[in-house]
C-alpha cells in the first residue's frame, strides 16, 4: 500500500505540473477512456447475463433428467410380466391354454 503511494504521488505530482505548464493531455483520449468504459460495462453485463442463461440451462438439464428417470422407471413398471399377465386375465379374461389347445408346429 505504502509502495503504491509512492509510486502514484510521483505520478500525481508530473500530471499536475503537464497540466499547470499547458501541456494537457490530448483531447482524443477522453472519448477513447468514455468508448473503453462503456465497452467494460457492456462486457460485464454480458458474462452476468449468459452466466444467469446457462444456470438456467443447466435446471433445465437436472429437471428433464430427473424426469426422465421417472418416465424410465414407470415404463419398466408398465412392462413388467407380472403386472401384464394380471391386466391378461383381469381386464381382458384371458387364461393360460390348456394342453389341448396348443398346436405344435413342426420344424
Amino acid at each position: 500500500m505504502i509502495s503504491n503511494l509512492l509510486v502514484a504521488r510521483p505520478l500525481l505530482i508530473g500530471i499536475l505540473l503537464n497540466v499547470q505548464m499547458g501541456k494537457l493531455v490530448p483531447i482524443w483520449t477522453i472519448p477513447v477512456l468514455i468508448v473503453l468504459a462503456f465497452a467494460t460495462v457492456w462486457l460485464r453485463l454480458s458474462v452476468v447475463h449468459t452466466t444467469y442463461e446457462l444456470d438456467q440451462a443447466n435446471k433445465t438439464l437436472h429437471n428433464l433428467k430427473l424426469e426422465n428417470e421417472k418416465l424410465e422407471l414407470k415404463v419398466a413398471q408398465l412392462r413388467s410380466p407380472r403386472r401384464l399377465e394380471a391386466l391378461a386375465k383381469q381386464k381382458f379374461k384371458l387364461s393360460a391354454p390348456t394342453p389341448d389347445k396348443l398346436i405344435q408346429l413342426k420344424d
